[in-house]
């Protein structure tokens, strides 16, 4: 009988998490443009730093006015403004998985030779159900094959995905304690490849749940939100610039 009870309890709990994930996906949004952040910041009279920018569309931000308003883009002018010649080109994808940029994407970074790469990823594996062993396992080999160029790495790290605003509990809490276990294998990847990863909960996620850092498809980052980003990023990136003028 009681066995009955907890199959019956955990039957329950599995319909009620399917039926807020077929709500999150289903509930009508308003479609966001996509945009590309590739291009160039500061004077070309400056020396040149090629940035790769890999990922997701934490990357192509549907739910800002510009690429201007990106969190890469907001790091690449600090970069110029350090006195540097950026040139960013963009390889992310929408929707993209860990295994999707080693399929799609390394090719072209690896071809720019690049002096620094930014890998943002790991939101579209935590909500799709991706085995956590098996993200851990393509972002090691991803970052592997990264490391064997002389450039200067920074991971994403994985923030707490709990706080998107079109998820709704038991989801969102079982989103929440995945992103954590994916956040963990980029660190754990990165300490094995010597690459850096941004201290994404270093942000107090309190912060996220106020809407304005959301897009109107309660889904994806606003432009107040990519700022935001950019801080978070940047104060992992700033003690690197010495390294990354090292590669050139």
């Amino acid at each position: 009988m009681v066995r009955q009870i907890i199959r019956r309890g955990a039957a329950t709990a599995v319909a009620v998490v399917g039926l807020e994930a077929a709500y999150a996906v289903l509930k009508p949004a308003p479609e966001l443009d996509d945009f590309d952040p590739s291009g160039e910041f500061g004077s070309p009279e400056n020396p040149t730093l090629r940035v790769v920018v890999m990922g997701d569309s934490s990357v192509t931000a549907p739910g800002v006015s510009g690429p201007e308003e990106i969190w890469v883009s907001i790091v690449c002018q600090r970069l110029a403004d350090t006195g540097h010649h950026v040139v960013l080109r963009s390889v992310a994808v929408g929707g993209s998985m860990a295994h999707n940029l080693i399929s799609d994407q390394l090719d072209d970074t690896l071809s720019f030779d690049p002096h620094l790469i930014l890998v943002s990823v790991g939101a579209n594996d935590v909500i799709k159900a991706v085995p956590r062993a098996v993200f851990e396992s393509n972002l090691d080999f991803l970052i592997g094959e990264l490391a064997k160029t002389d450039a200067v790495i920074v991971q994403s790290g994985v923030g707490v995905l709990g706080t998107i605003p079109r998820l709704h509990p038991p989801l969102s809490q079982m989103v929440s304690r995945r992103s954590r276990r994916f956040d963990d294998a980029h660190w754990r990847v990165a300490q094995k490849h010597g690459t850096a990863v941004v201290h994404q909960r270093s942000d107090d996620p309190k912060a996220w749940s106020h809407r304005e850092l959301w897009a109107a498809d309660q889904f994806h980052v606003s432009a107040a939100g990519h700022a935001r980003w950019a801080e978070t990023a940047w104060r992992t990136i700033e003690p690197l610039v010495a390294a990354v003028d090292g590669q050139r």
